[in-house]
C-alpha cells in the first residue's frame, strides 16, 4: 500500500467514524461535515505549530497543541454516538479558539474576522432556529467584545512588520480555505440532492405513465360496460346524454336497455369517483344487468330492490364493512303506450309537460346499498303526453362550483336553465348544457362525475 493510498484510507476512515449511529440524513450529513472539517482544523493547528518557531513564538504552542487534541476530538465523540453533544461542541470550539487567538495577537493581524466562518457552523449543524439563532448571535457578540479588547488593551505579542504580512496572509489563507470547504460541501450536497431528485422524478414518472396507463386501460373497460349512445337513440329517438367523468374513469353512469316494448334507462351515482367509484360502479352496473336481462324484472322499484340485495351480498363477503353503493334515478319506458315507471334512490326525477312547467317526483331517501333503516323502492307510475321531456340526473351537474362567486350550481339554477330551453331540440339541449357547465366552471377543477339524460316521449 502506498503512502497517499494509505493516507486516503485514514481520511475515509476518519470522515465516516460514527455514521452507522446516525439515524437519518441530517444527521448523517451532519457527521460527515464534523469529522472532515474536524481533520482540516487538526492539519491547520499542526501547520500553526511547526511555524511558531519561525516567527520566535514558541508560547504559542502552549495554546495551538491543546487545540490540536481539542479539534479532533469530534470524529471520536461521533464513534461513540454522541453526535448531539458533538454538534454543540464542534460549534463553540472553534469559537472559544479564534477568542483566544484576538486576544493574544493585535487588531491589525485580522483574526477576528474569522469568526465569519464560525458563525456558518450552526446553520449546517442544527435545524432548531432557536439553537442556530442562539450560537450565531454569540459569534455576533464575541466579534464586538473583541473588538472592544482589542481597542483597549495592548496584544499579549507583538510580531514584526514582515511576521505580521505573513500571519495575515496565512489568515486569509485559511478564511477562503474554510469558506471553500462549506461551499464544497454545499454544492456536492446540492449536487447529490439534485441527482438523487432527478432520479426519483424519473422513478415517479415512470410509476404515473405505469398508473395512468392502467387507469386509461380501466376507461375502455368502463366504457365496454357502458351501452353506446346508439342503444338509447334507437330506442327513444329525440334524447341527449351529457357524461363527463370528473377522471378518466368515473363513479358514475348511465344504463340502457330494450327489453321487447319496454326501454329501462337510468343515471347512476357510485359512491366516489376516480378507480374507486369505477370499481363501484362496475359491482352496481352488472347488478343492474343482471336484474333487468336475466331476471327480467320490469317494475323499477322491484329492479332497484334486487339491485340492492346483490351489491350488498357483493360487499358483505370481505372481512371489512363496506357501506359503499349508488344513487340512481331509473325510468322504465314503454314504448308503445308511453307510460313511464320510475324509481329513485336519492336522485329525483324531474318531467317538464307541454305547459312548460318543470314536476319532480321524488326519490326514496336512501342509497342502492348497504342502509341503516331500509324500505322497499317505490315505483311510481306517469301517464305523460306525448312531447314530455323527461330528465334523469346525477347531482355532479348541480354541486359544480363556479360563476363569478365560486359557488354551486345548485339545482334551482339547473331547472331554470332546462325550461329556458325546452323549446330546443334534444341534441341543442346537450350543447347549451355542456357549454353552460364549461362557462360555469371556468378554471375551477371540476368537483364530481356529471350525467344528465334528457328522452323526449
Amino acid at each position: 500500500m502506498s503512502l497517499i493510498t494509505h493516507i486516503y484510507y485514514v481520511w475515509k476512515k476518519i470522515t465516516v467514524s460514527g455514521l452507522r449511529s446516525a439515524d437519518n440524513p441530517h444527521d448523517r450529513k451532519s457527521l460527515l461535515f464534523i469529522n472532515r472539517l474536524s481533520i482540516l482544523n487538526v492539519l491547520a493547528m499542526v501547520a500553526f505549530s511547526i511555524s511558531a518557531p519561525l516567527f520566535n513564538l514558541p508560547d504559542v504552542l502552549f495554546f495551538t497543541i491543546p487545540f490540536m487534541f481539542a479539534f479532533g476530538l469530534p470524529p471520536y465523540l461521533n464513534h461513540t454516538g454522541r453526535l448531539e453533544f458533538c454538534r454543540y461542541y464542534f460549534a463553540l470550539i472553534p469559537l472559544l479558539f479564534l477568542i483566544g487567538v484576538c486576544i493574544h495577537n493585535s487588531a491589525g493581524l485580522g483574526d477576528k474576522y474569522l469568526l465569519v466562518t464560525t458563525a456558518t457552523l450552526p446553520l449546517i449543524l442544527f435545524k432548531n432556529k432557536r439553537t442556530i439563532y442562539l450560537i450565531f448571535g454569540l459569534n455576533i457578540l464575541s466579534f464586538f467584545l473583541i473588538t472592544l479588547y482589542q481597542t483597549n488593551f495592548e496584544p499579549l505579542v507583538k510580531l514584526s512588520q514582515t511576521g505580521q504580512w505573513i500571519y495575515s496572509t496565512c489568515s486569509v489563507l485559511m478564511v477562503f480555505s474554510v469558506i471553500f470547504f462549506i461551499v464544497q460541501y454545499f454544492r456536492a450536497d446540492s449536487e447529490e440532492y439534485e441527482e438523487e431528485l432527478e432520479e426519483k422524478n424519473k422513478e415517479i414518472s415512470q410509476k404515473n405513465t405505469e398508473i395512468i396507463d392502467s387507469i386509461t386501460y380501466a376507461k375502455r373497460l368502463q366504457e365496454a360496460i357502458l351501452p353506446p349512445e346508439a342503444t338509447i337513440y334507437n330506442s327513444v329517438p329525440d334524447s341527449f346524454i351529457l357524461y363527463k367523468p370528473k377522471d378518466i374513469v368515473a363513479g358514475d353512469f348511465y344504463f340502457a336497455e330494450q327489453k321487447d316494448d319496454y326501454f329501462f334507462v337510468a343515471a347512476a351515482d357510485c359512491t366516489g369517483h376516480g378507480v374507486p367509484g369505477a370499481m363501484v360502479s362496475l359491482v352496481c352496473s352488472n347488478a343492474l344487468n343482471k336484474a333487468v336481462s336475466e331476471l327480467e324484472l320490469k317494475k323499477p322499484g322491484e329492479i332497484l330492490d334486487k339491485v340492492t340485495e346483490m351489491v350488498v351480498d357483493t360487499f358483505k363477503k370481505g372481512h371489512t364493512d363496506i357501506k359503499d353503493g349508488m344513487d340512481i334515478s331509473l325510468c322504465v319506458i314503454n314504448t308503445k303506450t308511453r307510460e313511464v315507471a320510475w324509481a329513485g334512490a336519492n336522485n329525483p326525477l324531474w318531467y317538464v309537460n307541454n305547459d312548460n312547467e318543470l314536476k319532480e317526483i321524488t326519490a326514496n331517501k336512501q342509497p342502492v346499498g348497504k342502509s341503516e333503516k331500509y324500505a322497499s323502492f317505490t315505483t311510481h307510475i306517469l301517464n305523460l303526453a306525448k312531447g314530455t321531456l323527461v330528465y334523469l340526473f346525477t347531482d355532479g351537474y348541480a354541486d359544480q362550483f363556479g360563476g363569478p362567486k365560486g359557488k354551486k350550481f345548485k339545482y334551482k339554477q339547473l331547472a331554470d336553465l332546462i325550461l329556458r330551453n325546452t323549446g330546443l331540440s334534444m341534441s341543442e339541449q346537450r350543447a347549451a348544457l355542456d357549454s353552460t357547465f364549461t362557462d360555469w366552471k371556468g378554471n375551477i377543477e371540476q368537483v364530481d362525475d356529471v350525467c344528465i339524460i334528457g328522452i323526449k316521449l
